[in-house]
């Protein structure tokens, strides 16, 4: 893979290209730029199929170069040095994301899934930028075994905890995601007023709630006929947020 390595900071970029000649030998560096401005005019000209892309740089960062490469059919890794908020949530979706000092290991897992995954470098841009932006992302990405599946927000309808698993059912699917993540991780990715606990075990969308069944073991009925049942604790909460 043609590769274009990306850094304001030469010692960075000296580093990542020492790693990959050493542990990434299906990579081929092309290019080395410490200068976003630059590289955005070699990438108008020369293609490449990898771009290790910096953040945080000073006249153009990560997310602004991808924006003025509307056309870029690289796919990308981006690399910091600061684990901010929204860098934490992009975290849980678990793919093409390394944070600086760049671990070997992380290098070669990050290397192997993206050889294995689709161009997906344009909706990234736009998922950390909405969340760079305070905006609610309109789209997740879960990992799926080795794959990686965007889901709108707004068809999710329910996650179910299932011990160190979550279950995500999305609306015209038969059969729910099953992810590695606790029930939180998944909360914290959603990131939409939507969307509230009414049990430990569950996170519900309220667009989907079809019936609530009152009485000592209250229960929510969604549009896939799931019946969710509210914890005792929540019952005065969950009566307030409907209206009830």
């Amino acid at each position: 893979m043609k590769t274009l390595l990306l850094d304001d900071e030469q010692y960075c970029t000296d580093v990542l290209n020492l790693l990959i000649q050493k542990h990434c030998p299906s990579l081929q560096v092309v290019a080395i730029f410490n200068d976003p401005l630059l590289a955005i005019e070699y990438l108008k000209i020369y293609p490449v199929d990898l771009l290790f892309l910096d953040i945080e740089m000073p006249v153009v960062n990560g997310f602004e170069l991808l924006r003025k490469l509307p056309n870029l059919q690289a796919r990308v890794i981006f690399t910091t040095a600061y684990d901010q908020y929204a860098l934490k949530a992009f975290r849980f979706n678990a793919v093409d994301y390394l944070l600086k000092p760049i671990d070997k290991s992380e290098l070669i897992e990050a290397v192997s899934r993206v050889q294995k995954t689709s161009n997906i470098s344009q909706t990234l841009a736009l998922f950390l930028s909405e969340l760079q932006n305070g905006q609610n992302p309109k789209k997740i990405l879960l990992p799926i075994g080795n794959e990686l599946v965007f889901v709108n927000v707004d068809q999710i309808i329910c996650c179910e905890a299932e011990g160190s698993y979550c279950k995500v059912y999305c609306e015209g699917k038969s059969k729910p995601y099953l992810l590695s993540k606790n029930l939180k991780d998944i909360e914290e990715m959603i990131l939409s007023s939507h969307f509230f606990r009414p049990h430990a075990s569950w996170l519900i969308n309220d667009l989907f709630i079809t019936k609530v069944i009152k009485g000592e073991g209250m229960e929510i009925v969604l549009s896939n006929h799931i019946c969710v049942p509210v914890a005792r604790s929540k019952k005065q909460d969950v009566l307030l947020r409907l209206n009830i």
